[in-house]
């Protein structure tokens, strides 16, 4: 079968197309042919050596969310099932499993970071990390869900997030932003987005600000910062008093500064989030069945053309970058 390595030497210039031995399936897993493929900052900056996650095996095969279909048959799923995959790797026992934070597993990680992942022609997959596609779900959705969607989520409900409530969404292109735009309109939020793309009003956003045009008098109960470090100063400006401000991206670096004066005499709380359990997929995928999710996408590329994928990530551009596989 065909796949794509990175490593030891890290940057596109060092990827390989190579051909590799299709896995063979163990105990409670289940061997899945992918047929579409993400491409998201964690694969972004892994293939380019600037993960902030342990990584292995090394050469590696990168690829974090997928979908696919099923080829053998499982206790749970059979063949030709069409699946998407819970992109964390969990044990099940550990005190975060078993409060049903699989994503947080003492013993476990991101797949496609820990393990080899989705790009690539086939792939063995635990069981357990699978999810049905609903047959109403378009694949371009399903696809982006088991990262943007996901992540999106599971920020709106640690932030709290209740109808009425202002929510403020920098980099609302981007793959979690349009989601998060969608959800939190869902929710009955007022929603306004930070973005040079009038578009996302199509996604839930009822005003769209350009970077740096935010009026310095805007506040919102809820700040969402997946860009990082560039836009802190800036996005924490934004937060009213006992809001929060929600962070679960380092695109634009991962250290700020931080007015504690400001944080304290304002009461206002920060939260990190990052992906999201097993339940919280679960109900984005029944919430998915009772609203329409969309996901514009402004390129569909082959696997073995990843090298243009990741010179389109680069630019700004209409929506996200699918991976068709097979």
């Amino acid at each position: 079968m065909h796949a794509v390595n990175i490593g030891p030497e890290f940057g596109k210039e060092n990827l390989k197309f190579v051909d590799t031995e299709k896995p063979q399936p163990k105990h409670g897993e289940v061997l899945v042919r992918i047929t579409k493929a993400g491409l998201n900052p964690i694969d972004y900056n892994l293939i380019h050596g600037k993960i902030v996650y342990n990584m292995k095996p090394i050469p590696h095969i990168p690829g974090s969310e997928a979908i696919g279909a099923v080829e053998t048959d499982g206790s749970l799923f059979k063949k030709g099932d069409q699946v998407m995959i819970f992109n964390r790797i969990f044990d099940g026992t550990c005190d975060m499993c078993r409060s049903h934070r699989e994503h947080l597993c003492r013993h476990g990680g991101i797949w496609g970071v820990v393990t080899n992942g989705a790009y690539t022609q086939y792939v063995s997959v635990p069981e357990k990390n699978l999810f049905l596609i609903p047959e109403n779900l378009n694949h371009d959705v399903a696809v982006s869900l088991p990262i943007g969607g996901l992540t999106s989520y599971r920020s709106l409900i640690r932030a709290g997030a209740r109808p009425g409530d202002t929510i403020l969404i920098y980099g609302a292109s981007g793959n979690t932003g349009i989601f998060a735009s969608q959800l939190a309109s869902m929710m009955g939020l007022e929603v306004y987005g930070v973005s040079r793309k009038d578009w996302v009003k199509n996604y839930g956003c009822s005003t769209v600000f350009k970077p740096g045009d935010v009026p310095s008098d805007f506040k919102a109960d809820i700040v969402i910062n997946s860009l990082g470090a560039d836009f802190w100063k800036e996005s924490i400006t934004h937060v009213a008093v006992g809001g929060r401000i929600v962070s679960f991206g380092v695109l634009t670096g991962r250290e700020a500064a931080l007015d504690i004066a400001h944080l304290y005499t304002s009461e206002i709380g920060i939260i990190g989030s990052t992906g999201g359990s097993l339940e919280d997929l679960s109900r984005l995928l029944k919430l998915s069945e009772t609203h329409e999710f969309k996901a514009p996408v402004a390129t569909r590329i082959k696997l073995m053309q990843l090298g243009r994928a990741l010179d389109e990530y680069e630019k700004i551009r209409d929506g996200r970058i699918v991976i068709e596989v097979s």
